[in-house]
């Protein structure tokens, strides 16, 4: 396997490797190291907002560096933690800028220590202006989430091996009542009929429906979003930046309809596995899940490997680990 494989520029079906190709790809993804990227190529009016909870370093500090360094930018306390607090950014898009300020408060809280590894957790709101009312959009975001999110979980414990502490009290898994409603939502004619097959009543769901604007979904705002709760926070920005990058990816492949439905029909029908019965497919890995996953929403090799280098780890599990465990470095120093 070239080193131009990993590239931009090629677009490899990952799904269908086997042998020794298989095995070349695991090599290359294992010794690959990720980095901070300029642009993620991503549409211009997709929004972004993030909420990095951190604990073990006093607030005021944070506040001080906040309104002298990045001023669109706002730090508050948290209930949920024991101490510390959550900085939100503004709308974000993708653009330089704004990487280059998350960066900024990332690199901050390293260097002052933060924890992240207990606790805290690092929600991802993206703009459903994305999906609109394209109600066939919807539904492709729908079956491709519930089909792959124990896939999501373990990518999205980014630089831990394992799930917060707290994580299922305020993150709980959603496949499952989305499983069980894809029959009516397979139905639905109008985009605001899917209000009536989703949980709204609650945040603390791994995929907040909350805010998302049933009446009004092409509005650009803040009061518009999808939130993505299950994160791990991390003070690694280059882990941020991927998990932005996926999660975001999912919604931009489901409003342009590259992915196979009938596919996903058969995933939910003949391979869904529920949480309730299941619940260790959410920590271990599933490779040949994983690989459908980044054919699925990714069009280029960079990007697949970068889901993957994070899915992967170091391929440990987290069987009898009673805390949350740092994963080995895959971001490159």
């Amino acid at each position: 396997m070239s080193k131009e494989f990993i590239s931009s520029d090629r677009n490899d079906s990952f799904a269908f490797l086997k042998g020794i190709d298989l095995q070349d790809l695991l090599i290359e993804t294992e010794n690959y190291f990720l980095e901070y990227r300029d642009k993620l190529n991503l549409p211009d009016y997709l929004t972004i907002g993030i909420e990095l909870e951190y604990e073990g370093f006093i607030k005021y500090f944070t506040d001080k560096f906040i309104e002298n360094n990045l001023i669109s930018w706002n730090s508050k306390s948290d209930g949920s933690l024991r101490s510390g607090g959550e900085i939100t950014s503004p709308i974000m898009f993708d653009e330089q800028k704004n990487w280059k300020d998350l960066k900024i408060i990332c690199d901050y809280l390293t260097k002052k220590r933060a924890d992240t590894l207990h606790n805290a957790g690092g929600h991802i709101h993206i703009g459903t202006c994305v999906l609109g009312d394209d109600i066939e959009a919807w539904r492709l975001f729908l079956k491709l989430y519930t089909s792959y999110e124990n896939v999501l979980f373990r990518f999205l414990y980014g630089d831990k091996i394992n799930g917060r502490k707290k994580l299922l009290k305020y993150a709980k898994p959603i496949a499952d009542i989305l499983y069980e409603n894809m029959e009516s939502i397979n139905e639905i004619t109008c985009f605001s009929e899917i209000k009536y097959y989703v949980p709204k009543d609650t945040k603390y769901l791994a995929l907040n429906f909350k805010n998302v604007s049933f009446y009004n979904p092409n509005r650009t705002n803040y009061k518009n979003t999808l939130e993505f709760r299950s994160p791990n926070a991390t003070t690694n920005a280059v882990v941020w930046q991927n998990n932005i990058n996926t999660l975001a990816k999912m919604l931009v492949s489901s409003r342009k309809k590259v992915m196979d439905e009938e596919f996903l029909d058969y995933k939910l029908k003949k391979e869904f596995l529920s949480y309730s019965d299941n619940k260790y497919l959410y920590d271990n890995v599933i490779l040949k899940n994983a690989l459908e996953f980044v054919d699925l929403i990714f069009d280029n090799n960079l990007d697949k490997v970068y889901f993957l280098r994070q899915y992967l780890k170091d391929f440990q599990d987290s069987y009898g680990i009673k805390t949350t465990v740092n994963a080995k470095r895959f971001v490159r120093r």
